[in-house]
Protein backbone atom coordinates (compact mmCIF):
# COMPACT_ATOMS: atom_id res chain seq x y z
CA UNK A 1 0.00 0.00 0.00
CA UNK A 2 1.20 3.67 -0.63
CA UNK A 3 2.62 5.27 2.06
CA UNK A 4 0.29 8.16 1.53
CA UNK A 5 -2.99 6.93 2.77
CA UNK A 6 -6.88 8.70 2.04
CA UNK A 7 -8.75 8.93 5.79
CA UNK A 8 -11.38 6.28 5.14
CA UNK A 9 -8.44 3.63 4.47
CA UNK A 10 -7.01 4.52 7.77
CA UNK A 11 -9.60 6.68 9.99
CA UNK A 12 -7.73 5.81 13.15
CA UNK A 13 -3.91 5.91 11.72
CA UNK A 14 -1.81 7.31 14.59
CA UNK A 15 1.29 6.17 12.91
CA UNK A 16 2.23 7.68 9.37
CA UNK A 17 5.50 8.08 6.75
CA UNK A 18 5.54 11.11 5.11
CA UNK A 19 8.84 12.81 3.26
CA UNK A 20 11.04 14.59 5.45
CA UNK A 21 11.22 18.69 4.42
CA UNK A 22 15.42 18.03 4.52
CA UNK A 23 15.76 15.02 2.12
CA UNK A 24 14.60 14.07 -1.43
CA UNK A 25 12.66 11.50 -1.38
CA UNK A 26 13.51 10.30 2.23
CA UNK A 27 11.11 9.03 4.66
CA UNK A 28 10.76 9.26 8.65
CA UNK A 29 8.10 8.22 10.44
CA UNK A 30 6.18 10.17 13.13
CA UNK A 31 3.59 9.28 15.90
CA UNK A 32 0.99 11.20 16.69
CA UNK A 33 -0.17 14.15 15.01
CA UNK A 34 1.76 14.88 11.63
CA UNK A 35 3.42 18.19 12.07
CA UNK A 36 3.22 20.84 8.77
CA UNK A 37 5.87 23.30 8.53
CA UNK A 38 4.82 26.66 7.88
CA UNK A 39 4.53 27.50 3.89
CA UNK A 40 4.40 23.51 3.07
CA UNK A 41 1.15 22.19 1.02
CA UNK A 42 -0.85 19.95 3.39
CA UNK A 43 -1.13 16.11 2.30
CA UNK A 44 -3.99 13.38 3.93
CA UNK A 45 -4.48 13.98 7.36
CA UNK A 46 -7.01 12.44 10.05
CA UNK A 47 -10.23 14.51 10.49
CA UNK A 48 -13.38 14.50 12.07
CA UNK A 49 -16.28 13.90 9.54
CA UNK A 50 -18.47 16.31 9.40
CA UNK A 51 -21.17 14.93 6.91
CA UNK A 52 -21.63 15.76 3.56
CA UNK A 53 -20.33 19.25 2.41
CA UNK A 54 -23.33 21.33 0.92
CA UNK A 55 -22.96 21.96 -2.72
CA UNK A 56 -22.39 25.67 -3.60
CA UNK A 57 -25.91 26.86 -5.38
CA UNK A 58 -25.56 28.84 -8.40
CA UNK A 59 -26.56 32.39 -8.36
CA UNK A 60 -30.52 33.21 -9.17
CA UNK A 61 -30.19 35.79 -12.57
CA UNK A 62 -33.15 34.33 -14.30
CA UNK A 63 -35.36 31.84 -14.47
CA UNK A 64 -32.43 29.28 -15.88
CA UNK A 65 -30.61 29.68 -12.78
CA UNK A 66 -33.64 30.50 -10.41
CA UNK A 67 -35.12 26.41 -12.03
CA UNK A 68 -31.50 25.22 -11.30
CA UNK A 69 -31.59 26.71 -7.87
CA UNK A 70 -35.20 25.31 -7.32
CA UNK A 71 -34.37 21.92 -8.58
CA UNK A 72 -31.49 21.36 -5.97
CA UNK A 73 -33.60 22.61 -2.84
CA UNK A 74 -36.53 20.37 -3.90
CA UNK A 75 -33.33 17.59 -5.02
CA UNK A 76 -33.51 14.67 -2.44
CA UNK A 77 -31.33 11.40 -2.36
CA UNK A 78 -29.86 9.27 0.10
CA UNK A 79 -27.26 11.73 1.89
CA UNK A 80 -30.01 14.93 1.23
CA UNK A 81 -33.47 13.61 2.07
CA UNK A 82 -35.02 16.36 3.58
CA UNK A 83 -36.83 19.28 1.94
CA UNK A 84 -36.63 21.53 4.66
CA UNK A 85 -38.55 24.78 5.23
CA UNK A 86 -35.42 26.92 4.32
CA UNK A 87 -35.94 24.91 1.50
CA UNK A 88 -39.84 26.51 0.63
CA UNK A 89 -38.61 29.54 1.18
CA UNK A 90 -35.99 30.09 -0.74
CA UNK A 91 -38.22 28.57 -3.66
CA UNK A 92 -40.92 31.23 -3.01
CA UNK A 93 -38.55 33.93 -3.13
CA UNK A 94 -37.01 32.84 -6.25
CA UNK A 95 -40.68 32.24 -7.58
CA UNK A 96 -41.46 36.01 -6.21
CA UNK A 97 -38.24 37.51 -8.80
CA UNK A 98 -40.18 36.12 -11.88
CA UNK A 99 -42.06 38.04 -13.87
CA UNK A 100 -45.94 36.78 -14.34
CA UNK A 101 -45.09 35.18 -17.66
CA UNK A 102 -41.75 33.17 -16.55
CA UNK A 103 -43.39 32.69 -13.17
CA UNK A 104 -46.44 30.21 -15.02
CA UNK A 105 -44.14 28.87 -17.36
CA UNK A 106 -41.94 27.73 -14.26
CA UNK A 107 -44.51 26.15 -12.49
CA UNK A 108 -45.68 24.47 -15.22
CA UNK A 109 -42.14 23.28 -16.06
CA UNK A 110 -41.97 22.53 -12.49
CA UNK A 111 -44.94 20.48 -12.33
CA UNK A 112 -43.85 18.55 -15.42
CA UNK A 113 -40.46 17.46 -13.99
CA UNK A 114 -42.29 16.71 -10.38
CA UNK A 115 -40.74 19.19 -8.44
CA UNK A 116 -44.22 21.39 -7.69
CA UNK A 117 -46.15 18.51 -5.97
CA UNK A 118 -42.81 18.16 -3.94
CA UNK A 119 -42.99 21.92 -2.96
CA UNK A 120 -46.72 21.74 -1.94
CA UNK A 121 -46.21 19.28 -0.09
CA UNK A 122 -44.23 20.57 1.97
CA UNK A 123 -45.65 23.85 2.79
CA UNK A 124 -46.63 24.93 6.25
CA UNK A 125 -50.11 26.20 6.86
CA UNK A 126 -48.50 29.60 6.20
CA UNK A 127 -46.51 29.04 3.96
CA UNK A 128 -49.68 27.71 1.49
CA UNK A 129 -51.04 30.79 2.23
CA UNK A 130 -48.09 33.00 0.98
CA UNK A 131 -48.30 30.75 -2.12
CA UNK A 132 -51.58 31.55 -3.19
CA UNK A 133 -50.99 34.82 -2.37
CA UNK A 134 -48.25 35.27 -4.62
CA UNK A 135 -49.55 32.99 -7.22
CA UNK A 136 -52.53 35.84 -7.26
CA UNK A 137 -50.18 38.88 -7.67
CA UNK A 138 -48.41 37.11 -10.71
CA UNK A 139 -51.81 36.21 -11.98
CA UNK A 140 -51.62 32.36 -12.11
CA UNK A 141 -54.67 32.45 -10.28
CA UNK A 142 -57.47 34.74 -9.82
CA UNK A 143 -60.09 35.29 -6.64
CA UNK A 144 -63.96 36.21 -6.11
CA UNK A 145 -63.25 39.19 -3.25
CA UNK A 146 -65.30 38.88 -0.34
CA UNK A 147 -67.35 41.42 1.04
CA UNK A 148 -68.55 42.85 4.47
CA UNK A 149 -71.45 42.51 6.46
CA UNK A 150 -73.70 44.95 6.71
CA UNK A 151 -73.45 47.79 10.07
CA UNK A 152 -74.85 45.90 12.38
CA UNK A 153 -74.06 45.64 16.57
CA UNK A 154 -71.97 42.52 17.60
CA UNK A 155 -70.00 42.46 14.80
CA UNK A 156 -71.07 40.14 12.41
CA UNK A 157 -68.73 38.39 9.87
CA UNK A 158 -68.93 38.57 6.14
CA UNK A 159 -68.35 37.22 2.84
CA UNK A 160 -64.77 35.45 2.96
CA UNK A 161 -62.94 36.17 -0.81
CA UNK A 162 -62.13 32.76 -1.79
CA UNK A 163 -60.02 31.49 -4.94
CA UNK A 164 -61.59 30.56 -8.22
CA UNK A 165 -60.96 26.62 -9.07
CA UNK A 166 -60.00 26.16 -12.79
CA UNK A 167 -59.17 23.27 -14.85
CA UNK A 168 -56.27 24.33 -16.13
CA UNK A 169 -54.23 24.33 -13.19
CA UNK A 170 -51.94 21.62 -12.21
CA UNK A 171 -53.70 18.63 -10.13
CA UNK A 172 -51.45 20.00 -6.64
CA UNK A 173 -52.59 23.49 -7.05
CA UNK A 174 -56.25 22.50 -7.49
CA UNK A 175 -56.15 20.48 -4.83
CA UNK A 176 -54.18 23.24 -2.51
CA UNK A 177 -56.73 26.04 -3.27
CA UNK A 178 -60.25 23.61 -2.88
CA UNK A 179 -58.36 23.41 0.97
CA UNK A 180 -58.15 26.94 0.75
CA UNK A 181 -61.78 27.58 -0.03
CA UNK A 182 -62.78 24.81 2.59
CA UNK A 183 -61.19 26.61 5.35
CA UNK A 184 -62.43 30.27 4.05
CA UNK A 185 -66.43 28.06 4.99
CA UNK A 186 -65.13 26.94 7.73
CA UNK A 187 -64.12 29.73 9.32
CA UNK A 188 -67.00 31.81 8.38
CA UNK A 189 -69.46 29.58 9.73
CA UNK A 190 -67.33 29.42 13.03
CA UNK A 191 -67.63 33.24 12.78
CA UNK A 192 -70.92 33.38 12.23
CA UNK A 193 -71.80 30.87 15.33
CA UNK A 194 -69.69 33.04 17.61
CA UNK A 195 -71.61 36.33 16.63
CA UNK A 196 -74.66 34.46 17.00
CA UNK A 197 -74.10 33.41 20.54
CA UNK A 198 -73.17 37.05 21.50
CA UNK A 199 -76.46 37.93 20.32
CA UNK A 200 -78.37 35.21 22.15
CA UNK A 201 -76.15 36.23 25.19
CA UNK A 202 -76.84 40.50 24.73
CA UNK A 203 -80.64 38.99 24.00
CA UNK A 204 -80.92 37.87 27.52
CA UNK A 205 -79.50 40.30 29.42
CA UNK A 206 -81.58 42.66 27.92
CA UNK A 207 -84.24 44.37 30.36
CA UNK A 208 -87.06 45.33 28.03
CA UNK A 209 -88.06 44.99 24.44
CA UNK A 210 -86.37 48.10 23.22
CA UNK A 211 -82.88 46.20 24.18
CA UNK A 212 -83.62 43.44 22.24
CA UNK A 213 -85.07 45.55 19.16
CA UNK A 214 -82.24 48.03 19.28
CA UNK A 215 -80.15 44.70 17.97
CA UNK A 216 -81.66 44.75 15.43
CA UNK A 217 -82.68 41.52 13.17
CA UNK A 218 -79.64 38.72 13.43
CA UNK A 219 -77.48 38.84 10.33
CA UNK A 220 -78.05 36.07 8.33
CA UNK A 221 -75.29 33.57 7.09
CA UNK A 222 -74.10 34.07 3.70
CA UNK A 223 -73.28 31.34 1.59
CA UNK A 224 -69.67 30.78 0.85
CA UNK A 225 -69.02 29.32 -2.81
CA UNK A 226 -66.69 26.69 -3.48
CA UNK A 227 -64.93 28.40 -6.04
CA UNK A 228 -65.26 26.16 -9.12
CA UNK A 229 -64.93 26.71 -12.45
CA UNK A 230 -66.84 23.95 -14.63
CA UNK A 231 -66.14 22.07 -16.80
CA UNK A 232 -63.55 20.60 -13.43
CA UNK A 233 -62.12 17.21 -13.40
CA UNK A 234 -62.61 17.22 -9.81
CA UNK A 235 -66.14 18.63 -9.17
CA UNK A 236 -68.26 15.29 -8.06
CA UNK A 237 -64.94 14.91 -5.83
CA UNK A 238 -64.60 18.28 -4.74
CA UNK A 239 -68.42 19.03 -3.99
CA UNK A 240 -68.23 15.70 -2.13
CA UNK A 241 -65.33 17.31 0.57
CA UNK A 242 -67.28 20.90 0.58
CA UNK A 243 -70.55 19.36 1.83
CA UNK A 244 -68.49 17.75 4.94
CA UNK A 245 -67.97 21.52 6.04
CA UNK A 246 -70.94 23.25 8.28
CA UNK A 247 -72.45 26.21 6.37
CA UNK A 248 -75.80 26.16 8.24
CA UNK A 249 -77.84 29.17 9.34
CA UNK A 250 -77.43 29.49 12.76
CA UNK A 251 -79.82 32.65 13.67
CA UNK A 252 -82.41 29.76 15.09
CA UNK A 253 -80.23 29.97 18.20
CA UNK A 254 -80.63 33.80 18.16
CA UNK A 255 -84.37 33.93 17.54
CA UNK A 256 -84.50 31.02 20.21
CA UNK A 257 -83.13 33.35 22.79
CA UNK A 258 -85.22 35.85 21.76
CA UNK A 259 -88.24 34.01 21.96
CA UNK A 260 -87.35 32.77 25.46
CA UNK A 261 -86.36 36.16 26.92
CA UNK A 262 -89.98 37.82 25.41
CA UNK A 263 -91.52 34.78 27.57
CA UNK A 264 -89.37 36.06 30.51
CA UNK A 265 -90.48 39.57 29.93
CA UNK A 266 -94.23 38.83 29.41
CA UNK A 267 -94.55 36.72 32.18
CA UNK A 268 -95.25 33.69 30.36
CA UNK A 269 -93.60 30.01 30.43
CA UNK A 270 -90.65 29.27 27.71
CA UNK A 271 -90.61 27.17 25.17
CA UNK A 272 -89.64 23.58 26.61
CA UNK A 273 -90.53 24.28 30.29
CA UNK A 274 -92.56 22.21 32.25
CA UNK A 275 -94.72 22.40 35.29
CA UNK A 276 -96.53 20.16 37.90
CA UNK A 277 -99.57 20.90 39.20
CA UNK A 278 -102.09 19.91 41.94
CA UNK A 279 -105.95 21.08 42.37
CA UNK A 280 -109.06 20.55 44.16
CA UNK A 281 -112.70 21.27 42.96
CA UNK A 282 -116.27 21.19 44.89
CA UNK A 283 -118.97 21.01 42.91
CA UNK A 284 -122.63 20.97 43.65
CA UNK A 285 -126.41 21.07 41.90
CA UNK A 286 -128.88 23.69 42.70
CA UNK A 287 -132.20 23.65 40.10
CA UNK A 288 -130.23 21.85 37.75
CA UNK A 289 -126.88 24.42 37.02
CA UNK A 290 -124.15 22.74 38.37
CA UNK A 291 -121.65 25.14 40.46
CA UNK A 292 -117.53 24.81 41.39
CA UNK A 293 -115.58 26.24 43.50
CA UNK A 294 -111.90 25.44 44.13
CA UNK A 295 -108.10 25.91 43.34
CA UNK A 296 -105.06 25.09 41.71
CA UNK A 297 -101.60 25.12 42.78
CA UNK A 298 -98.09 25.00 39.65
CA UNK A 299 -95.23 24.24 40.99
CA UNK A 300 -92.46 25.16 37.85
CA UNK A 301 -89.12 23.34 37.17
CA UNK A 302 -87.33 26.67 38.14
CA UNK A 303 -89.64 26.26 41.64
CA UNK A 304 -91.64 29.02 41.34
CA UNK A 305 -94.90 28.35 43.35
CA UNK A 306 -98.27 29.96 42.19
CA UNK A 307 -102.15 29.25 43.10
CA UNK A 308 -105.27 30.50 41.08
CA UNK A 309 -109.01 30.28 42.81
CA UNK A 310 -111.26 28.67 40.20
CA UNK A 311 -114.95 29.06 40.26
CA UNK A 312 -117.83 28.88 37.95
CA UNK A 313 -121.40 27.60 36.83
CA UNK A 314 -122.59 24.94 34.21
CA UNK A 315 -125.63 23.87 32.75
CA UNK A 316 -125.92 20.13 31.15
CA UNK A 317 -128.69 19.71 28.56
CA UNK A 318 -128.35 15.99 27.46
CA UNK A 319 -124.99 15.34 26.65
CA UNK A 320 -124.11 19.18 25.98
CA UNK A 321 -122.45 20.68 28.64
CA UNK A 322 -122.31 24.54 28.67
CA UNK A 323 -120.45 26.37 31.31
CA UNK A 324 -118.49 29.72 32.22
CA UNK A 325 -115.43 30.39 35.17
CA UNK A 326 -113.22 33.04 35.65
CA UNK A 327 -109.83 33.29 34.31
CA UNK A 328 -106.32 34.67 35.85
CA UNK A 329 -106.88 37.35 33.31
CA UNK A 330 -109.71 38.46 35.05
CA UNK A 331 -112.10 37.34 31.86
CA UNK A 332 -114.56 35.27 31.39
CA UNK A 333 -113.98 31.69 30.02
CA UNK A 334 -116.32 30.20 28.37
CA UNK A 335 -116.48 26.13 27.65
CA UNK A 336 -118.68 23.69 25.81
CA UNK A 337 -118.51 20.23 25.86
CA UNK A 338 -119.97 16.86 24.96
CA UNK A 339 -120.16 14.19 27.60
CA UNK A 340 -121.02 10.52 27.26
CA UNK A 341 -122.89 8.72 30.18
CA UNK A 342 -122.41 5.67 31.38
CA UNK A 343 -124.67 3.31 29.74
CA UNK A 344 -125.87 5.43 26.91
CA UNK A 345 -124.66 2.67 24.40
CA UNK A 346 -125.77 -0.04 26.22
CA UNK A 347 -125.92 -2.25 29.44
CA UNK A 348 -121.60 -3.17 28.61
CA UNK A 349 -121.06 0.67 28.40
CA UNK A 350 -119.99 1.18 32.08
CA UNK A 351 -117.92 4.35 31.78
CA UNK A 352 -118.29 7.61 31.27
CA UNK A 353 -116.07 10.40 28.90
CA UNK A 354 -116.12 14.07 28.33
CA UNK A 355 -114.49 16.28 25.81
CA UNK A 356 -114.39 19.93 26.05
CA UNK A 357 -113.38 23.05 24.73
CA UNK A 358 -112.74 26.71 25.95
CA UNK A 359 -112.32 30.09 24.80
CA UNK A 360 -108.77 30.30 25.92
CA UNK A 361 -108.49 27.50 23.30
CA UNK A 362 -107.49 24.73 25.39
CA UNK A 363 -108.89 21.34 24.75
CA UNK A 364 -109.67 18.36 27.35
CA UNK A 365 -110.70 15.17 26.88
CA UNK A 366 -111.25 13.20 30.02
CA UNK A 367 -112.31 10.21 32.12
CA UNK A 368 -114.30 11.91 34.95
CA UNK A 369 -113.45 11.18 38.28
CA UNK A 370 -117.02 10.51 40.04
CA UNK A 371 -116.59 7.76 42.71
CA UNK A 372 -113.44 7.02 41.70
CA UNK A 373 -110.38 7.60 39.73
CA UNK A 374 -110.26 9.22 36.72
CA UNK A 375 -107.71 10.65 33.86
CA UNK A 376 -107.39 13.76 31.82
CA UNK A 377 -105.23 14.71 28.79
CA UNK A 378 -105.04 18.73 27.74
CA UNK A 379 -103.78 20.77 25.18
CA UNK A 380 -103.83 24.81 23.92
CA UNK A 381 -102.76 24.72 20.21
CA UNK A 382 -102.55 28.88 20.36
CA UNK A 383 -100.52 29.15 23.70
CA UNK A 384 -98.21 26.01 22.74
CA UNK A 385 -99.02 23.97 25.55
CA UNK A 386 -99.94 20.15 26.20
CA UNK A 387 -100.14 18.14 29.69
CA UNK A 388 -102.17 15.39 31.35
CA UNK A 389 -103.09 13.83 34.69
CA UNK A 390 -104.86 11.74 36.85
CA UNK A 391 -107.85 12.46 39.51
CA UNK A 392 -110.05 10.66 42.30
CA UNK A 393 -113.17 11.45 43.34
CA UNK A 394 -116.01 11.33 45.94
CA UNK A 395 -119.78 11.64 45.77
CA UNK A 396 -121.01 13.94 48.73
CA UNK A 397 -124.29 13.20 48.90
CA UNK A 398 -127.38 13.16 46.11
CA UNK A 399 -125.78 16.48 43.66
CA UNK A 400 -122.45 16.85 45.35
CA UNK A 401 -118.81 15.82 44.42
CA UNK A 402 -115.39 16.41 45.30
CA UNK A 403 -112.62 15.89 43.28
CA UNK A 404 -108.37 15.79 43.68
CA UNK A 405 -106.43 16.36 40.51
CA UNK A 406 -102.69 15.67 40.12
CA UNK A 407 -100.83 16.44 36.56
CA UNK A 408 -98.27 17.90 34.25
CA UNK A 409 -98.03 20.25 31.68
CA UNK A 410 -95.13 21.20 29.11
CA UNK A 411 -95.06 24.45 26.83
CA UNK A 412 -94.26 23.94 23.53
CA UNK A 413 -93.29 26.78 21.01
CA UNK A 414 -96.24 28.62 19.81
CA UNK A 415 -96.69 28.50 16.07
CA UNK A 416 -97.74 32.64 15.91
CA UNK A 417 -95.11 33.15 18.26
CA UNK A 418 -92.34 31.72 16.06
CA UNK A 419 -93.61 33.95 13.05
CA UNK A 420 -93.64 36.94 15.14
CA UNK A 421 -90.00 36.43 16.50
CA UNK A 422 -88.61 35.75 13.00
CA UNK A 423 -90.76 38.43 11.21
CA UNK A 424 -89.48 41.92 9.80
CA UNK A 425 -92.93 43.37 8.82
CA UNK A 426 -94.39 46.63 9.37
CA UNK A 427 -95.38 46.93 13.46
CA UNK A 428 -93.35 43.39 14.51
CA UNK A 429 -90.81 42.92 16.34
CA UNK A 430 -87.97 43.85 14.02
CA UNK A 431 -89.73 45.13 12.04
CA UNK A 432 -90.50 49.21 11.15
CA UNK A 433 -93.21 50.79 13.61
CA UNK A 434 -95.87 53.09 11.27
CA UNK A 435 -97.74 54.24 14.54
CA UNK A 436 -94.15 55.89 15.69
CA UNK A 437 -93.77 57.63 12.35
CA UNK A 438 -97.05 59.09 13.19
CA UNK A 439 -96.53 59.45 16.73
CA UNK A 440 -99.87 58.06 17.89
CA UNK A 441 -100.70 57.59 21.54
CA UNK A 442 -101.42 54.03 22.50
CA UNK A 443 -104.65 54.18 23.15
CA UNK A 444 -104.99 55.83 19.24
CA UNK A 445 -103.51 52.56 17.85
CA UNK A 446 -106.33 50.35 16.60
CA UNK A 447 -107.30 47.69 18.81
CA UNK A 448 -106.41 44.93 16.21
CA UNK A 449 -102.53 45.84 15.79
CA UNK A 450 -102.52 46.76 20.33
CA UNK A 451 -103.27 43.03 20.45
CA UNK A 452 -100.61 42.00 18.09
CA UNK A 453 -97.82 44.56 19.54
CA UNK A 454 -98.93 43.03 23.18
CA UNK A 455 -97.59 39.69 22.46
CA UNK A 456 -94.13 41.27 21.74
CA UNK A 457 -94.94 42.49 25.09
CA UNK A 458 -95.37 46.56 24.06
CA UNK A 459 -97.42 48.31 26.94
CA UNK A 460 -98.99 52.20 27.15
CA UNK A 461 -95.88 52.55 29.73
CA UNK A 462 -93.35 51.25 27.30
CA UNK A 463 -94.99 52.61 24.09
CA UNK A 464 -94.61 56.49 25.77
CA UNK A 465 -90.99 55.40 26.68
CA UNK A 466 -90.18 54.77 23.08
CA UNK A 467 -91.99 57.37 21.56
CA UNK A 468 -89.50 59.77 24.22
CA UNK A 469 -86.37 57.93 23.20
CA UNK A 470 -87.35 57.13 19.09
CA UNK A 471 -90.30 59.24 17.89
CA UNK A 472 -90.32 62.29 20.10
CA UNK A 473 -93.28 63.26 21.78
CA UNK A 474 -97.14 61.87 21.35
CA UNK A 475 -99.42 64.09 19.70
Amino acid sequence: MSSVSRRESHPLATDLTVPHPESEGASSRVSGTQKTPAGAVQGNQVETYRGPVEQPRPRAEGPTAAYADIRTRLHTDWKDWAITDADVRGVHAQLEKLPAGDYARMLERMDKDGLLAKYVERMSPEARKEFLGQAERKGYITSEPGRKAPPAPLEPPGVPAIYRNEARLPACVRELVHESNRMAKRTHHDAHEAYVKRYAEQVMRAKSLLEIRSLGEPVEHFKVGDGLVHPHPDSERFRESWSRVPGNDMRNVAYEAVSRRMADLTGRMRPGSFWFKAEVELKAELAGVGFKAGAEMTLTQDGQMKWAPKGGAEVTRGVVKVGTEFSESGEPKWSVGLEHAPGSLGKKDPMSVGISADSEGSVRMELPAGGGFGAYSEFNQKEGTFGGGVSFGRKLGEDGEVKLGVGFGMQGARLERARDVASTENGTLFGPLPEQEQRLRWEEIPLARRERMERDGWTSELWRENLRRYGGSAR
